[in-house]
């Protein structure tokens, strides 16, 4: 997983550089794996962790955890950055496939006439690249009427809407304030959430009190009242670690106000990220706006993950202003359809 290297080319570059396991095997990505999740190498014990049987789990307590319990060979903040680069890679999540591919929309596009994604393929050895639906390619072209798709027209028409359509003033004012507007919900709902475990933790204390009033006027046995103090302080330590973590959440989360001439600021960097940074990068950049590209015989369709102002384009289309705004392009000057069956020079 380090610099966007999978498990697989881990375990080959170990394999070729003539090391194996610890049984004396060859790598795989399953080692690999078991390696990189394996938190002892970072130092922290782990016992009684769940085991399942036939009749599903045979362990019915939380295992044990004990952290510092020895020198780690790797520092916690990178067996944990090394974790969540698995978890963002993970099938569930990311297809592999997509994970290591030179097309930049992979896991975004699809076909809007039979819902398949639409995948990369080579034409001419290698000399013009395209998208096309992946039913097509596997049922022939009688199962569907999409065009192909040139690759890097499609790629750069996309790019070009995320840098006119999004990056925007009224866009970045949107999300100024709609980060702004979380961040004060979050402030709110941390504080109501403190004062209310401080009530509880002072009641008790309260509770307490009137115990240890009992046991110096002698009206009670120490005996008599010793279960209920001890059920009430354990309450308390209960309450004040809630509190505790209440508190740090709030700080951690605590974060100054979105400023929007800063958010500015960064505009033509987030704009050059996509114009140099790797397609990996760039990818994911692409994700955190795009919910997805669907293609039709004559147009494509950009959805978008943020509230969208409403703007009139060019070609007299507009953009809806809605959470999941949709661009519709294309149509009637087939802008971004390119059939090989009708135009025969390749873009």
């Amino acid at each position: 997983c380090h610099d966007g290297v999978g498990l697989k080319e881990i375990a080959r570059s170990l394999n070729r550089d003539g090391l194996s396991t610890m049984f004396g095997k060859d790598w795989s990505p399953t080692s690999v794996h078991n390696i990189l999740r394996n938190e002892a190498y970072a130092g922290t014990l782990v016992w009684g962790r769940l085991k399942k049987g036939k009749a599903g789990p045979i362990e019915p307590l939380s295992p044990v955890r004990v952290e510092k319990a020895w020198p780690g060979i790797v520092d916690q903040q990178t067996f944990e950055e090394t974790g969540r680069k698995r978890a963002d890679r993970a099938p569930r999540v990311i297809h592999p496939r997509v994970v290591g591919s030179r097309y930049l929309l992979s896991g975004m596009i699809r076909c809007r006439e039979c819902d398949a994604a639409m995948t990369g393929m080579v034409a001419k050895s290698g000399q013009y690249l395209y998208y096309a639906c992946n039913n097509k390619r596997r049922k022939g072209p009688q199962s569907c009427n999409t065009p192909l798709l040139p690759k890097h027209r499609v790629e750069d028409f996309v790019v070009q809407r995320i840098k006119d359509s999004i990056l925007t003033k009224e866009n970045l004012e949107a999300l100024v304030q709609l980060v702004n507007e979380e961040l004060t919900k979050t402030s709110e709902e941390g504080a109501e959430r403190t004062n209310i475990l401080n009530s509880q933790i002072s009641e008790i204390e309260h509770r307490l009190g009137k115990l240890y009033d009992a046991l110096e006027t002698g009206a009670f046995e120490a005996s008599q009242l010793a279960p209920r103090i001890s059920t009430l302080t354990e309450k308390k330590v209960g309450l004040e670690k809630l509190c505790s973590e209440a508190e740090q959440e709030v700080h951690q989360e605590g974060l100054e106000a979105a400023n929007y001439e800063e958010v500015c600021a960064y505009v033509d960097d987030i704009k050059s990220l996509l114009d140099e940074s790797s397609i990996t990068e760039q990818r994911a950049f692409l994700q955190s706006f795009v919910k997805s590209v669907e293609v039709g015989q004559d147009d494509l369709r950009v959805l978008y993950n943020i509230p969208m102002s409403k703007a009139k384009h060019s070609n007299g289309l507009t953009e809806e202003s809605a959470v999941l705004s949709t661009v519709q392009v294309g149509s009637p000057s087939r802008i971004l359809t390119y059939d090989l069956a009708v135009n025969s020079r390749p873009l």
